[in-house]
């Protein structure tokens, strides 16, 4: 009786860890494609605020709009980014404060 109740936790226990470790890899795979399209939004929302700045199209609604509307998702995805900050080390953090302090 005990031997079938011990086998019956090994299986349970097995299939929890596989479980576990499956669920894991998919957070982290999803954490580091949020951190890639965090960075792609960013960079379109500096291209364009380049663009916006150039002296043939300053002033322009159209470019104006859009501006708005990339920095308004830029804005929405950074509230998604603890998720994404599961997978950069934090190290790299204090070594960029450091940095600017030292350039201070």
């Amino acid at each position: 009786m005990i031997e079938a109740i011990l086998a019956l936790s090994l299986i349970i226990n097995i299939l929890l860890f596989w479980y576990t470790r499956n669920t894991l890899s998919n957070l982290l795979y999803l954490s580091e494609n949020l951190g890639s399209l965090y960075e792609l939004v960013d960079d379109f929302a500096n291209h364009l605020q380049a663009v916006y700045e150039l002296e043939r199209f300053y002033g322009d609604q159209t470019l104006g709009n859009l501006l708005e509307h990339a920095n308004a998702l830029k804005q929405v995805l950074e509230q998604y980014e603890e998720i994404f900050l599961l997978t950069e080390p934090i190290e790299e953090e204090t070594q960029e404060e450091s940095d600017g302090e030292e350039e201070a």
